[in-house]
């Protein structure tokens, strides 16, 4: 069935739009009097409700119980089930058929209101409420699916990424790899962004919403009907307002996790870092230690620091920073609770040159796989846990500042990454 666009705010002063299915003239100036900030609109059996629902948009349906021919809840069946109309509904009816009322929840009805309601402002506190809940279920549901629609695409992205960066390797093409992965940063960082700003305005709602809640059950205290009571129990509606922040901060962390993960590839990509600069040989890894000193400190490691590099050491800083990190992070995977690691750094005066050694007491690196640790994708850890680029990547950064990297392990003695990088290449500044 069409259905006619829903008239534009301006049209109505803003207000919202409501469909009243109700024959009583008494009930109709009852409402038109309690209702007068909305746009009402009536109609006077099922039938006719139900046809003006078909061709015009309303923001609620106040819809009478005891209607001729055909009752409310044959209305509301025929409005969820014909019409299929994402519409809230509140039920009104005669004095004692809140059993009635509470019957009609589960064919989609959010409140209802008797009679005796429409002389008080209990009719205006449940329209507005329905419609308050009802768009905060919609916006909710929207940013769930949205998330969800980005969180799928960014898997399909990191998927191609992985394929493409597995060819490239092989292929020596390295320097496209890095604007594809910039890309894919870029693309997926817009609409991530505008998932965390629904978030943010959903969150101040959700909490607006729940305090209107809470307001109207203190409002009512000891006088909440009690089919509502029940239909607060089979909606354990204390559970859920306890447990919409909660949902809300799942939210928040999925976005938030979806964003380091595009933070990482554009690390990974390193465009922003065009040139050289000079650094304190050993600040690199003096900062690098100070991420990860609370890794160390959940096992208890032991650091022994010996950083006696002198001098000036040219080089891409943040590269330099991210080579530190997946080796001293390796390392930390590797001891046991109460274990120690050793960094240290030197100069290498004749070769004018800058010497890192990074050393674990872990369990070594078994001879099967040594060839193998500096291969793209290459990983012994679970699934999930690891995705196999760390030494890679640390390889990749060494070469590139044309330095070299290798290592010394022994089976239940642990391992030493050794880094040796020159000071200044002949195309540094003097």
């Amino acid at each position: 069935m069409t259905r006619a666009a829903r008239t534009a705010p301006e049209e109505t002063g803003g207000r919202p739009r409501v469909l009243i299915i109700d024959d009583s003239p008494l009930d109709r100036a009852v409402y038109e009097r309690t209702l007068r900030d909305f746009d009402l609109r009536f109609e006077t059996s099922g039938e006719a409700g139900l046809a003006r629902l078909a061709a015009e948009e309303f923001d609620l349906v106040l819809l009478d119980f005891q209607l001729p021919r055909m009752d409310g809840g044959e209305v509301l069946e025929q409005i969820r089930n014909e019409l299929k109309r994402d519409v809230p509904v509140v039920i009104v009816t005669g004095g004692g058929s809140e059993s009635v009322a509470a019957s009609l929840f589960r064919l989609g009805a959010l409140d209802y209101v008797t009679k005796d309601d429409l002389l008080t402002p209990r009719v205006r506190s449940a329209a507005l409420g329905a419609i308050e809940r009802h768009w905060l279920d919609r916006a909710r549901l929207a940013a769930e699916g949205e998330l969800r629609s980005r969180k799928d695409e960014l898997e399909a992205a990191l998927r191609r990424l992985q394929e493409a960066q597995a060819q490239l390797v092989h292929s020596e093409k390295m320097a496209s790899l890095g604007l594809l992965v910039a890309g894919i940063a870029h693309e997926i960082n817009n609409p991530v962004a505008y998932v965390a700003n629904n978030l943010a305005v959903l969150s101040r709602d959700v909490r607006a919403i729940a305090d209107l809640t809470r307001g109207y059950r203190d409002a009512l205290g000891a006088a909440t009907p009690p089919a509502l009571r029940e239909a607060e129990r089979r909606l354990d509606l204390d559970y859920t307002l306890a447990n919409l922040e909660r949902l809300l901060e799942s939210s928040r962390q999925g976005v938030g996790r979806v964003r380091s993960i595009v933070d990482g590839l554009r690390d990974f990509a390193r465009l922003d870092e065009a040139e050289r600069k000079p650094i304190d040989p050993n600040e690199a890894i003096r900062v690098t230690l100070e991420i990860v000193r609370y890794q160390m400190k959940l096992k208890d490691i032991r650091l022994v620091e010996t950083l006696n590099a002198r001098g000036v050491l040219w080089c891409f800083a943040g590269k330099l920073n991210q080579m530190f990190l997946n080796i001293l992070l390796n390392a930390i995977q590797a001891v046991g609770e109460g274990g120690t690691i050793e960094v240290a750094s030197h100069s290498d005066e004749a070769a004018h040159a800058v010497r890192y050694e990074i050393s674990d007491d872990g369990p070594g690196i078994p001879a099967a796989i040594r060839g193998r640790i500096f291969d793209p994708f290459f990983t012994t850890k679970p699934q999930g846990v690891g995705t196999g680029l760390g030494l890679w990547i640390s390889y990749d950064i060494v070469e590139r500042h044309a330095g070299e990297i290798e290592f010394e392990t022994a089976e239940g003695r642990g391992t030493k990454f050794i880094v040796t990088l020159p000071a200044r290449l002949p195309s540094d500044p003097a």
